[in-house]
C-alpha cells in the first residue's frame, strides 16, 4: 500500500474539489515546508509558504507609493501566478490520482483473470463429476453448452442496454437553443 504525506493548509476554508491528502510525489517546487499557501495567496520570492500574500513593490518603493494602475497590474500578475500554480497543483494531483486509479484497474484486471481461471477450474470439476454418471465427452459437451448458452444470454442482455443515441440530452438542448436563437433573430 502506498503511503501518502499529509500536507496541512492553515486558515484554508475547504477548497472545493481539492483533496486534503496529497501524494508525496508532488514536486518540491510546489511547497518547501510541506505547507500549502492559503487560498488566494501567492508565494513571493523570499516569502514563507503559508504566510499572508504580500505585494512586493519595485525595489526602493513602498506599496503606498505605487499608483493605482501599478497596484492593479501587480495584483493581476499575482493572480495569474496563482492561477498557474493552482493549475500545476491540479495537474500534479490529477496525475497522482490517475496513477492510483491505473494501479487499481491493474489489480482488478488481475482479479478478473483469477476469477476466470477459478470459473474454468470449477467447470472442469463439474465435467469430471458428471463423467462418473455419463461418458466424459458427453459431460464436457453438456457443461460447454450450458456455459455457452449463459454467455449468449448475457451478451444479448448487455447488447440491448447499449446507448442507441449518444448525447441525446445534449443534442436536444443544443437543438432547442438553436431554435430559440433563430426565432429571436427573426423577430428582431
Amino acid at each position: 500500500m502506498e503511503q501518502r504525506a499529509e500536507l496541512k493548509k492553515p486558515n484554508d476554508p475547504a477548497v472545493p474539489g481539492l483533496s486534503r491528502s496529497t501524494p508525496s510525489s508532488y514536486p518540491s517546487s510546489q511547497t518547501t515546508s510541506g505547507v500549502l499557501p492559503r487560498a488566494g495567496a501567492v508565494a513571493m520570492p523570499g516569502s514563507t509558504p503559508g504566510a499572508p500574500p504580500a505585494i512586493s513593490p519595485p525595489p526602493g518603493m513602498r506599496p503606498k507609493d505605487l499608483t493605482t494602475g501599478e497596484l492593479i497590474k501587480q495584483i493581476t500578475d499575482e493572480v495569474s501566478q496563482l492561477a498557474v500554480k493552482q493549475i500545476d497543483l491540479a495537474k500534479t494531483e490529477l496525475r497522482a490520482n490517475l496513477r492510483d486509479e491505473a494501479r487499481m484497474l491493474g489489480g482488478l484486471s488481475l482479479a478478473g483473470v483469477g476469477a476466470l481461471v477459478t470459473l474454468n477450474l470449477l467447470l472442469v470439476t463439474v465435467v469430471l463429476a458428471l463423467a462418473k454418471l455419463m461418458p466424459g465427452w458427453a459431460a464436457g459437451l453438456l457443461v460447454s453448452a450450458l456455459a455457452g448458452g449463459s454467455t449468449a444470454v448475457l451478451a444479448r442482455l448487455s447488447w440491448s442496454r447499449r446507448v442507441r443515441e449518444p448525447l441525446a440530452r445534449t443534442r436536444r438542448t443544443i437543438r432547442q437553443e438553436v431554435e430559440a436563437i433563430t426565432v429571436k433573430g427573426r423577430h428582431s
